[in-house]
This record gives C-alpha cells, sequence and structure tokens, in this order.
C-alpha cells in the first residue's frame, strides 16, 4: 500500500458515474406525438323516390368535396445530435456540472478526453485494479497518517480517512436519476471509446456492473485499521485485507463513513440503470 497519495478509488467511482451519471439537462423537453385526424364524412341517404309521372326527374345527389386534406408532415428534425467523441469534453462538463450544486465538481473537469478517461478506468476497476493516470486529478490533498503501535504496526489515523470526504460528498450529491438519463443519451460515445480498447464485441455496459458489483463487495471496516511497513510499501497487518483487489483496498482506506455512503450512491446507480436497459 503506497504512502504517496494514492489515487481515490470514490473518484474513480466517478468514472464510474460519470458514465452512469451525467444527467444532461439540456436533452430538451420529449417531442410531442403529432396526431392527424381524417375527415369523417357523413354517409348520406337517398331520398325515397315516389313514381307519379311516366318519366319522373330523379335529382342527382350533391357531389361531395373534401376541403381539409390531412397535411404531410416529414419527420422533424432531432432535437439532440451527439458530437463525435473527440469533441464530446465540452458536452460532458456542461452535463456534469448540471447534476450537482457541489462546486467542487468543477476540479475534476479540467482534463481533455474525458470519456475515455472514463471508460478506461472502469474497465480498469472492473478488472479490480487502478489505473492512475485517467484520474490523476481526482488524487486527495494530504497524506496517508498512520500512527504507530510499536516498532512494526501502525495504525491508520481517521484524519487520513477525511482526506476522502469532499470526493464522497460530491459524488453522493450526483442526481442518480437524471445521470443515468445522461449516461443512456451519451452511450454510443461510451462503447466507442471501450471498443477502442480491443473489445470490439464487448458491451460496456457490462463493464460497468462488474464494476460496481466488485466495489460493493468491499467490507466497511469499523473497528482500527492496522498495517505494517515490510519495506516501502504500507500493507495490511490482517492477511484477509491484504489479499483484496487493490480497488477494494483503496476504497478500505477512505474509511467505513465513506465507503458505506459511496456503496448506498453505487446501488441507487445500479438499480436506475438497470431500470432503463433496453
Amino acid at each position: 500500500m503506497s504512502d504517496n497519495k494514492p489515487l481515490l478509488i470514490a473518484l474513480g467511482v466517478v468514472g464510474i458515474i460519470i458514465l452512469g451519471y451525467l444527467g444532461y439537462t439540456f436533452i430538451g423537453e420529449p417531442e410531442k406525438d403529432i396526431v392527424t385526424s381524417s375527415i369523417e364524412i357523413p354517409e348520406t341517404k337517398p331520398e325515397p323516390v315516389i313514381v307519379a309521372d311516366p318519366e319522373p326527374v330523379i335529382e342527382p345527389e350533391p357531389e361531395v368535396v373534401l376541403q381539409n386534406t390531412p397535411a404531410v408532415i416529414k419527420n422533424p428534425e432531432p432535437s439532440f445530435v451527439l458530437p463525435l467523441l473527440d469533441d464530446s469534453d465540452q458536452l460532458i462538463r456542461d452535463g456534469a456540472v448540471s447534476l450537482t450544486r457541489h462546486e467542487g465538481i468543477n476540479a475534476w473537469l479540467s482534463p481533455n478526453e474525458l470519456v475515455r478517461k472514463i471508460v478506461t478506468f472502469t474497465d480498469s476497476v472492473a478488472n479490480g485494479n487502478i489505473a492512475r493516470e485517467p484520474v490523476r486529478v481526482l488524487a486527495p490533498k494530504g497524506k496517508f497518517l498512520a500512527k504507530p503501535i510499536n516498532d512494526k504496526v501502525f495504525e491508520i489515523e481517521q484524519k487520513s480517512y477525511q482526506r476522502y470526504d469532499l470526493v464522497t460528498n460530491i459524488l453522493v450529491s450526483i442526481d442518480t436519476k437524471r445521470a443515468v438519463e445522461f449516461y443512456v443519451l451519451l452511450r454510443p460515445l461510451f462503447q466507442q471509446a471501450y471498443d477502442e480498447l480491443g473489445y470490439p464485441e464487448g458491451d460496456f455496459e457490462d463493464v460497468i456492473f462488474k464494476s460496481i458489483g466488485r466495489l460493493l463487495e468491499t467490507p466497511a471496516i469499523d473497528e482500527p485499521i492496522r498495517v505494517v511497513q515490510p519495506v516501502v510499501m504500507f500493507e495490511f497487518e490482517d492477511v484477509r485485507l491484504e489479499m483484496l483487489s487493490p480497488v477494494q483496498k483503496q476504497m478500505i482506506r477512505m474509511g467505513p463513513k465513506n465507503t458505506r455512503a459511496l456503496k448506498r450512491k453505487l446501488s441507487d446507480i445500479a438499480a436506475e440503470l438497470r431500470s432503463v436497459q433496453k
């Protein structure tokens, strides 16, 4: 376990979310169905003819003329057109800031190629790892803190967990429903970025669920957590924790309060995404 600004898993969760999440507000209102009504022509019954003369004169029925025929309605132009993947950053930024009132989201949107970075990070999480470079801007402030118990064993301090409070608060503040709606709108861009990773037959949505599932399996540890430092890297003293995947170990380092808050948010996202699957 490194003590040099480890890449916050939750921030990667932004990756998982920004894809599930950037619920975009300018999608616009759904177009109303155009209804055309045909003109019903009442059936005219002929008047009975009374034969009085050898050659009665029968007046012809008046010709019915349609005055109003339905106009030919052309398909309306789509109200929204996706940009090219290379030109999608501004759309992501505009959408992200519309999902939460927390101003901290702005700092996360400075990198370029946001969709590709989100996809790369999400794929990494699905495999239990942490892709640091795509979300380096999300690294927490301050250093990992642990107080010594003896010469070999240390205990993680509460202040070390508090470094992740900000990112957790931002993620929890995101509107889940609108976030998923925006992801659905941008789904082709995320799939294209995933195809570029070398998965032409894969479905990026499966990767999202796999990533969320892996994070939801992470335990929230309430008791003090002890670590050891055999060389340079810190490791969990509890072998069961040390055997977890790198991404799960990083989540534990966020502390039990943040871990539980993120797991609740991820569960909500997964449920909402399931509800809109085609």
